[in-house]
């Protein structure tokens, strides 16, 4: 009972480096986990590319076997696709612009919510059981105290210590 806990100690031992530094300091399953997952996400990537270099060979006539391109993308989808691209851009250019312009608009002509509008001295004064000429007193004090009611509503704070 009479010794201190463990827990927080005076000096601070030198931390570790973070993992990105020292990837060494990592469980080796996690170091190996982060490998496998990195080479399937590769294995995705270049993947992806086969139907599209698929669809190029047999435009300039390379005939390839059926298990190379599973369905019927040839290169006339993938120019579909780089048409309606500029479109799909400047759609969302304009969304994304349309949103800034409607956040500066909002900012300048919106009524601030309740919520957020600031205290003045009057309603921090009363908020706290204090007539707003000690305030400025208050607001210097290192120290507040506090006296609670029967229900927990401040009902006393001074920055005097309270005789007991």
């Amino acid at each position: 009972m009479d010794k201190s806990r463990p827990g927080h100690h005076a000096q601070r031992p030198e931390r570790l480096p973070l993992i990105i530094e020292r990837p060494d300091l990592a469980h080796p399953a996690r170091r190996v986990f982060g490998l496998v997952i990195t080479i399937l996400a590769w294995v995705l990537w270049v993947a992806m590319w086969i139907p599209f270099f698929a669809a190029i060979a047999r435009h300039f006539g390379y005939d390839l076997p059926e298990f190379a391109i599973p369905s019927q993308i040839s290169l006339d989808s993938f120019l579909a696709l780089l048409r309606v691209t500029p479109a799909v851009l400047a759609i969302t250019v304009l969304v994304m612009l349309g949103s800034i312009v409607k956040e500066k608009l909002m900012a300048r002509f919106a009524r601030p919510k309740a919520r957020w509008r600031p205290v003045g001295i009057d309603s921090l004064a009363a908020g706290t059981a204090l007539d707003p000429a000690a305030l400025a007193q208050w607001q210097s004090a290192r120290v507040l105290y506090v006296e609670h009611g029967p229900r927990g509503r401040v009902v006393n704070a001074t920055t005097l210590r309270p005789a007991r």
